[in-house]
């Protein structure tokens, strides 16, 4: 028989790091010396900055414990086990925000090349880093054959540069009741460790004398899970600041034994890693971080003013914000809200985050975005063109004058380096400081508008062909808000003109508003009489819906001069109603009727139907206020026969809802119900919050008229909580003045 290890070639099997082939040198064919007892060697140690991310560290403590399951998850057939408290303020501190996490060089204690005290200079050979070890010497020399089958359970710690990722993974090791092998795989910078240099230091730490680590990395992975497997107590394998999935698998144990956790700006999903994702900060702990970041360099440093606002223009980025604590503990000078002005321009925001050159917020970026395919370091720059808080496979396809097929395929490399973040429903956003460094990238690398025209043209071809109900017009709201004020004067005309049913269906009248005073100015600057015309109207239809009767009467009388001017009859007769609209606001009854009638007339001549019937609709409801209930009937129901007729279901629901209100005064309150169930079924259907809340309020009125008081107020509470949300508070203050009165009569 061959002796192990002398020519013998095997298959060593792990579930996730995979098959690893090579000659087999196990632990009891190598006399193992005793790892040093020096308490987690290798691992950074612990500063006092920062306690935050209670929620995380307590979620990650329950992935490394022995039962190795998520917080919140109990097992299967037995009740979760007691485990070790997760108070982020227990132990010896934690760990400074600028670590090798960012792939900077760090200000505190810790780092990526910081020894561990009381090692040698050779014992940091082969990383670069600080000496991977144990906490608690095993028995050497055991035989592997009853070692845990399991496989080996894999966390890894995820997240863009600068959150916090090795912070939180260092914190957890320093909980984790067995040894810790430690290492900075270094995978962001120019020169990574390789998996072999990390065996040779993991097998050193492990008792393996030098003549007996093997020369290749499949003999290294061998003999390494061999001599794990000889160890009676659980050890965790921290790979700090992995890039790939290959730099991480020969690192791994061979069973379930043991941890791994795993810091990375990838999400590594080759690995079937439990996923523990960093956001930034909390505004609260981003706060306190400043502070006492601060005050552990300079304990005499004073730190008041405008903090909340310098942790938002930090985007609550940990390294940001251990930078600018950096540079106001050392400036005596400098102010928090100094500080808070020096960062306040975005075009130097990311050359003030720097201190001492290679502790900086770009550099970290820089790192991530060196290492992306070419094809992915073009969506990403020009991904910051995008005038909106995200973008959609759409937007980004239009962008890079892709197929929407490879731009969402892009979208998800870029996302899964964490270079930009999910906003749902297959969108991305960035970091705030992410934009600026994309926005750099792209001014230094793609200069030219080309790819802007593409986007501006995408949303004006969406503008145009969507129904104003679209859902998909409702998600690009805020980015066809933003394009208007990007567009050249032609196109944002045009946008605003293809806007306007959308913004008045969805009552988004502030934001149609902002589009139409720029587009007007557009419009005037082309000399478009016509499209002046017809803006100036619907400014005044939105002054009226934000109760600005007399901005909306300036606006109609403008337009009424340019289409009489230019002897546009739809848009005189348009203007007519609007100022009768306004004669309304101003109960001026006699004259609003005068003019909706010379209105309809004019639509008449047109055979413009759909104007025709809305006239119809107002002159009923205008009857309803003077009590000529009967004429009120006549005018809504020639208005419905209009609006089924045309197939606009929207504008149907309105005059039923007018029905409901009509029978109301009349007293039918049956048929008032009906009518009005009738119209809440549809304004629910299409999303009309500002029609649903008029016509809870409706019948919150109905059911208090007959002592349903329960019913009444479940109505009238609906209808309040619709209102806040549209920003009426006049009319959900009324509501919670009668909701108040009801609950003063039980």
């Amino acid at each position: 028989m061959i002796p192990a290890g002398h020519g013998t070639w095997n298959t060593h099997r792990n579930t996730v790091g995979g098959d690893v082939h090579g000659p087999v040198i196990q632990a009891r064919d190598v006399h193992l010396t005793r790892p040093a007892p020096t308490a987690l060697a290798g691992l950074p140690p612990l500063d006092g900055t920062f306690t935050g991310r209670a929620g995380d560290l307590a979620r990650l403590e329950a992935l490394l414990a022995p039962g190795g399951r998520d917080a919140g998850q109990p097992p299967d057939d037995a009740p979760p086990a007691t485990r070790r408290s997760a108070d982020p303020s227990a132990g010896a501190g934690t760990a400074d925000p600028g670590t090798s996490d960012a792939g900077t060089a760090n200000l505190g204690a810790i780092g990526a090349g910081a020894a561990n005290p009381g090692t040698s200079g050779a014992d940091t050979a082969g990383t670069g880093t600080a000496n991977p070890g144990t906490v608690g010497a095993g028995t050497a020399g055991s035989d592997i054959a009853g070692a845990d089958s399991r496989p080996v359970l894999v966390s890894a710690v995820a997240g863009l540069a600068g959150v916090g990722k090795t912070t939180l993974a260092v914190r957890a090791a320093h909980r984790f009741p067995g040894g810790v092998l430690f290492t900075d795989l270094r995978g962001y910078s120019a020169d990574p460790v390789r998996p072999a240099e990390a065996l040779a230091v993991f097998l050193h730490a492990l008792g393996v004398p030098a003549e007996h680590i093997p020369p290749d990395v499949a003999g290294r992975t061998n003999l390494y899970r061999s001599v794990l497997a000889t160890r009676p107590d659980p050890l965790l394998v921290l790979l700090d600041n992995a890039a790939t999935a290959d730099q991480v698998r020969p690192l791994l144990p061979g069973n379930g034994a043991h941890r791994v956790l795993i810091t990375s700006r990838e999400l590594l999903g080759e690995l079937n890693a439990r996923q523990v994702p960093l956001d930034v900060l909390p505004p609260d702990e981003a706060e306190a971080l400043v502070v006492n970041a601060v005050r552990a360099r300079n304990p005499h440093r004073p730190v008041d003013g405008p903090l909340t606002e310098l942790a938002d223009l930090c985007g609550r980025l940990p390294l940001a914000l251990g930078i600018a604590a950096a540079l106001l503990a050392e400036d005596a000078d400098l102010s928090v809200a100094g500080l808070v002005d020096l960062l306040g321009d975005a075009t130097n925001r990311l050359d003030e985050l720097d201190y001492a050159g290679d502790y900086a917020v770009r550099a970290a970026f820089d790192l991530s975005y060196r290492r992306m395919p070419e094809p992915a370091r073009r969506m990403f720059r020009l991904l910051s063109l995008n005038p909106g808080p995200h973008v959609g496979v759409a937007a980004a396809a239009a962008l890079a004058d892709l197929p929407p097929s490879r731009a969402k395929r892009l979208l998800t490399t870029l996302r899964r380096a964490h270079m930009v973040e999910s906003a749902g429903a297959g969108r991305v956003r960035f970091h705030d400081l992410l934009r600026i460094y994309a926005a750099e990238c792209r001014l230094r690398e793609e200069p030219d508008r080309a790819a802007l025209d593409r986007l501006l043209d995408h949303y004006l071809r969406l503008a145009r062909d969507e129904q104003p109900w679209s859902a998909q017009l409702e998600q690009e709201r805020p980015n066809l808000v933003a394009a208007a004020d990007l567009a050249n004067d032609a196109l944002v005309v045009d946008l605003a003109l293809a806007l306007r049913g959308f913004f008045g269906f969805r009552n988004h009248w502030g934001d149609g508003e902002r589009v139409c005073r720029r587009a007007l100015d557009a419009a005037r600057r082309l000399g478009q009489r016509q499209d002046e015309g017809e803006l100036s109207n619907w400014l005044a239809m939105l002054a009226l819906d934000l109760r600005r009767p007399d901005d909306a009467s300036e606006h109609a009388e403008r337009a009424l001069a340019i289409h009489r001017g230019a002897g546009y009859r739809r848009g005189v007769a348009v203007a007519v109603t609007n100022l009768a609209d306004c004669a309304v606001g101003g109960h001026d009854f006699s004259r609003a009727a005068d003019l909706y009638r010379e209105a309809l007339h004019a639509f008449r001549e047109s055979d413009d139907r759909y104007w025709m019937a809305t006239v119809l609709n107002r002159l009923g409801e205008l009857n309803c206020r003077r009590l000529e209930h009967e004429a009120a009937g006549a005018n809504f129901r020639a208005a419905l026969w209009q609006f089924r007729a045309l197939g606009l279901h929207h504008d149907e629901a309105r005059v039923i809802a007018n029905l409901g209100v009509l029978r109301l005064h009349l007293g039918d309150l049956a048929e008032a119900r009906q009518f009005s169930l009738r119209a809440l079924e549809i304004f629910r259907d299409s999303g009309d919050e500002q029609a649903t809340a008029r016509v809870l309020l409706n019948l919150g009125i109905l059911y208090d008229r007959v002592r349903l008081t329960d019913q009444a107020c479940a109505y009238w509470t609906e209808a309040r909580e619709k209102f806040l949300g549209l920003g009426d508070v006049t009319s959900a203050g009324q509501l919670e003045r009668w909701l108040a009165d009801v609950r003063r009569q039980r």
